[in-house]
């Protein structure tokens, strides 16, 4: 990955795989960073290496969905389970209450958290994300990505959706980097994760009712997830933030993860 690895947290008594970085100084908050599909956590790392830089006093927990990075296998999740997995993955590390954040399937997560373990978030952070569930097209459509992937291996992520994670301007470095955790992906895992993504609650109905602050981002150049279908989503929280990245395509932490921390550190804040 280009000098930039992140060790797994190997624990047999745990699904998922986790990486806590605690901060040098008092942690006043804890950032939890859930990636987007197919990566795994290691999308973060240099989003996370600036966090790190801007604030002495924020500690990350780098958290891999089942199947992805270090994260045991399974056939079939939904972010209900995912949520109390992960409440029980939060709670040995920390007793604070958290920023949950999520970046595109990450964001999904991060709402059904919230929903289920509100009492644990202090914060909450979508990324290119949107808060409705698939329609019976786009269910379909995830039916027959997970399909092909079993049958024909992770090339068919990079065929179906590299040309939505990068521009003609991203960084070969990213780019090479974005296209290698791709074919690193377990195809088992990505089929699981689709179907999760296509059986997910609708969320549009809980907006109203997050009365923590919000902080939601979007990027210019992001064909999946619009500024405008981001924008309206902000404006049903109760306590919102509103950023659009530029220059960036869906994955605006790996494109521009230099801004999104900036962005991210500007938000504590005030949190």
């Amino acid at each position: 990955m280009s000098g930039h690895s992140i060790p797994h947290f190997n624990n047999p008594s745990l699904v998922l795989n986790a990486r806590f970085l605690p901060t040098a100084g008092t942690a006043k908050h804890v950032v939890v960073l859930l990636h987007a599909f197919p990566f795994s956590c290691a999308m973060w790392k240099r989003m996370a290496d600036h966090v790190q830089t801007l604030r002495q006093d924020t500690a990350l927990l780098l958290v891999d969905f089942p199947g992805f990075g270090g994260s045991t296998p399974r056939v079939k999740w939904d972010f209900s389970s995912f949520s109390l997995e992960l409440r029980d993955v939060i709670e040995r590390h920390t007793r604070k209450s958290v920023t949950m954040a999520g970046l595109s399937m990450g964001g999904y997560a991060a709402l059904e958290f919230y929903h289920i373990n509100s009492d644990l978030v202090r914060a909450i952070v979508l990324s290119n994300t949107r808060a409705d569930a698939d329609s019976e097209k786009e269910q379909h459509d995830r039916a027959s990505f997970a399909e092909d992937v079993l049958a024909r291996g992770p090339e068919v992520a990079i065929e179906r959706l590299y040309a939505n994670f990068v521009t003609p301007e991203t960084a070969l470095e990213i780019a090479g980097d974005i296209r290698k955790w791709m074919l690193e992906a377990n195809p088992t895992a990505m089929a699981s994760a689709l179907n999760a993504m296509a059986n997910r609650h609708d969320s549009r109905d809980m907006l109203p009712l997050v009365t923590v602050p919000s902080l939601v981002i979007a990027s210019d150049r992001d064909r999946v997830m619009r500024t405008t279908v981001m924008r309206k989503m902000a404006s049903e929280l109760e306590d919102p933030t509103f950023v659009e990245i530029k220059g960036a395509a869906h994955l605006s932490a790996v494109e521009k993860s230099l801004e999104w921390a900036t962005v991210l550190s500007n938000f504590l804040d005030r949190v």
